[in-house]
């Protein structure tokens, strides 16, 4: 009797004794807390919360594929055929502040013309608080007015200068009116096609340039938007004017004017042209104007036309369709007719563009 007693007790303390390790060992590989991603949608669609902190992400991009044909609407030379490729990613990151909505926004691009040709560089980026901006990436003497038109080769007749750094501050929002302040370094590079070297690259001087805009537009997208800037090292003025007319939900069009002051300047090193940042077009004055229309739920008609004084017309059409969501593919014809400083002839070209948005 005593030994069956002393069995059983054993075996029920070594079966407590095997519970207790195997509790433990459960324990022990239960895996460390989680800290899931959430959605942000104080900001609009695509934002979610960078984990452990209060700031918003949005991460985006696209890949995108030309392939020109005839000949080319910028020089009038006989390309035939060449392609173009390009792929871009974007870092938007916003989060709420006591002086508004604070943003660090980073752009990446990656152009591959050929096999031997590639290029990577930083496109924009810069910091927004409270309608103040500090940072790369286009001037506003280019945003402010929304560039041209829905057009691929919208620069045949150029509007802007390159990208900039810059320190603006903007008043206002989209809708109803605004105003702008700004200065802009210039520097970059564009190339005029016509004055000799070094002045047909131009950079910025030692001060900045300075710009302003106002503007005013009803929800719609009906409106006007003056832009202004003042080049330092060309001691010269340039200035736009947009005006957008949206008839209804299908059909709009805009017209845009632009003047510079002393384009035919003679200041530079030799008696070569001293270049204005904000005037790049050839001439006092140039002028863009088109129209878009939805044909469709996927697809849209655009077209432009652009006059400057030197005598060069360029002109483009295109259609936009939309193959399925974050998929466009876009053909478009171009035609040139160059004139002045330019030289003479015609270009017919085109381009067919595939891109798909993520």
């Amino acid at each position: 009797m005593a030994i069956r007693t002393l069995l059983l007790s054993s075996a029920a303390a070594l079966m407590v004794a095997t519970g207790a390790s195997a509790a433990d060992a459960i324990v022990a590989a239960e895996p460390e807390p989680m800290e899931y991603v959430r959605v942000c949608d104080a900001f609009g669609k695509g934002y979610f919360y960078i984990p452990g902190t209060e700031t918003c992400l949005k991460i985006g991009g696209y890949v995108r594929f030309d392939s020109n044909y005839g000949e080319n609407p910028y020089s009038g030379d006989h390309d035939g055929w060449d392609a173009f490729t390009r792929g871009t990613i974007t870092l938007d990151a916003k989060s709420d502040t006591e002086f508004g909505t604070l943003r660090g926004f980073i752009e990446l691009r990656s152009d591959a013309n050929n096999v031997n040709d590639t290029d990577t560089y930083l496109n924009a980026a810069f910091i927004e608080l409270g309608g103040f901006r500090a940072g790369y990436g286009d001037s506003h003497y280019d945003t402010w007015l929304n560039s041209a038109g829905n057009i691929i080769n919208d620069d045949v007749i150029d509007y802007t200068g390159d990208r900039t750094n810059q320190i603006s501050y903007v008043y206002g929002g989209d809708v109803g009116f605004s105003a702008l302040i700004g200065l802009d370094e210039g520097s970059g590079t564009y190339d005029t096609g016509f004055a000799p070297a070094p002045s047909a690259s131009y950079r910025g001087g030692d001060f900045p340039h300075v710009t302003g805009g106002l503007r005013y537009f009803q929800e719609e997208g009906t409106g006007i938007a003056f832009i202004g800037g003042y080049d330092t090292k060309a001691e010269a003025f340039g200035g736009k004017v947009r005006v957008d007319v949206k008839f209804n939900d299908t059909f709009g069009v805009w017209v845009m004017g632009g003047y510079q002051s002393d384009w035919d300047n003679d200041k530079g090193p030799g008696g070569t042209r001293r270049l204005n940042y904000y005037g790049p077009w050839y001439g006092d004055w140039a002028a863009w104007g088109g129209f878009a229309a939805q044909l469709s739920d996927k697809a849209s008609l655009n077209a432009q036309a652009a006059y400057e004084e030197d005598g060069t017309f360029a002109a483009a059409l295109n259609v936009e369709y939309m193959v399925t969501e974050m998929l466009k593919f876009q053909p478009e014809l171009n035609y040139t007719e160059f004139d002045g400083e330019r030289g003479n002839g015609s270009a017919v070209g085109g381009t067919i563009r595939l891109q798909r948005n993520f």
